[in-house]
């Protein structure tokens, strides 16, 4: 055997279990990508079942005076198809019963619009009587001729100084927010618990308690916003949340106020493209009559002065 064929045995060897290193390397990290890749397409689709959800329990909503449990019926109806749907009435009603159940504790509906400071601004006790309600009203008819309810002509109309920021036709818009979280079932093993911990340790201040609950459950958070306008009157409910203060003090910012400005930063010694404001140049101050200012010239043409 010469010495060039035991170089090339041993090399070969040498070589030997080079593909079962590169394996055990590279495929974990390929399987922890895809299954994230999986999960997100699952959060996505959660996303779209919410959304949907959502619109059908804000038209229920606007339908029936904003009524939290018409709201709910009609979202949990609506969420029947994430939860398996079905073909025939017992699988739909199979599906429904799971639906129901992991509803009851994992779904939040509140509803931001109106608010309370809504009906403080735009309630109707011709409303209220009228629907046989002891809760205030805000009426929902003729919203293009009216700022305030017909029986209240004095009310706080203006959004810019009521406490509500809003109009009368702002106030019939019902606006829900609906927070839910995606159960252990529908998620990607190992990359559900990723998301939940990714989730626990990028908002740990989070001070909302019910989404802490959702992820201490096992659940990954999804929230989404509905806008509808009113088609009845608005009835105030427990479901409806007070108008989140965006000023400090008691006094209201109206929703179209802007900001002021805030200050330029000064320029740095090496930012060429900065240049510093210039400082206003002083007035320029008119003659003074007498001392030592110059008297004018005499007219000497001997005309007489124009009337």
């Amino acid at each position: 055997m010469t010495p060039r064929t035991l170089d090339a045995i041993v090399r070969r060897d040498h070589q030997h279990g080079a593909g079962l290193v590169g394996f055990v390397v590279v495929a974990p990290t390929l399987l922890a990508l895809t299954m994230a890749i999986l999960q997100t397409g699952l959060a996505f689709h959660a996303k779209s079942s919410l959304n949907y959800a959502g619109f059908e329990a804000a038209r229920a909503g606007s339908l029936a005076h904003a009524d939290p449990t018409r709201i709910r019926l009609a979202f949990t109806r609506a969420m029947t198809a994430y939860y398996g749907g079905g073909r025939n009435a017992g699988e739909l009603a199979a599906a429904a019963r799971r639906a129901h159940d992991d509803l009851a504790g994992a779904v939040r509906i509140e509803i931001l619009s109106p608010s309370k400071e809504s009906f403080d601004d735009f309630h109707s006790p011709a409303a209220a009587h009228r629907l046989g309600t002891a809760e205030r009203v805000i009426p929902s008819a003729a919203l293009a001729h009216r700022r305030c309810p017909p029986d209240r002509p004095g009310c706080a109309a203006d959004p810019a100084h009521n406490r509500s920021a809003q109009t009368l036709a702002d106030a019939n818009l019902l606006k829900l927010r609906l927070t839910w979280g995606i159960p252990r079932a529908k998620q990607m093993p190992l990359a559900g618990r990723f998301f939940t911990w990714a989730l626990r340790t990028l908002d740990a201040d989070d001070r909302d308690a019910f989404r802490s609950r959702l992820l201490a459950a096992g659940r990954i958070p999804l929230v989404s916003h509905v806008t509808v306008r009113m088609q009845s009157d608005a009835i105030e409910s427990g479901a409806i949340v007070p108008r989140p203060v965006s000023g400090g003090g008691d006094t209201p910012i109206a929703p179209g106020t802007p900001a002021p400005p805030e200050p330029l930063p000064p320029c740095g010694s090496l930012d060429p493209l900065c240049t510093e404001p210039k400082p206003p140049s002083p007035p320029i101050e008119e003659p003074v009559q007498g001392g030592d200012a110059p008297t004018p010239p005499s007219d000497d043409s001997g005309d007489l002065p124009c009337p």
